[in-house]
């Protein structure tokens, strides 16, 4: 049996997240980013996010502002969002 990895993830503070694994960037905004790992998709909600690094060839991000969750969704269980959902997202 093969174990996928999924990355790795280092939050600091709350201030500052370092992400490996990263196969690419799907969307971001200043509220949420979303990425595409081997596992799925990969998204950080906060406020005032930045992405401050970005090396797709070695698969590592690094972001700055307020992160408030992380979540991983599988990619076969992803479902296509609408334009207003993708604008607006889910925040509360």
């Amino acid at each position: 049996m093969t174990q996928n990895t999924c990355g790795m993830i280092t939050v600091t503070d709350r201030k500052n997240i370092e992400l490996t694994g990263i196969r690419a960037v799907e969307s971001f905004d200043e509220y949420t980013i979303t990425l595409s790992v081997s596992c799925g998709t990969l998204t950080v909600e906060g406020e005032g996010l930045c992405i401050v690094v970005l090396d797709l060839d070695k698969g590592k991000v690094s972001a700055s502002g307020t992160v408030n969750a992380v979540y991983y969704s599988d990619t076969a269980a992803s479902v296509k969002k609408g334009m207003l959902s993708r604008m607006f997202g889910k925040r509360t």
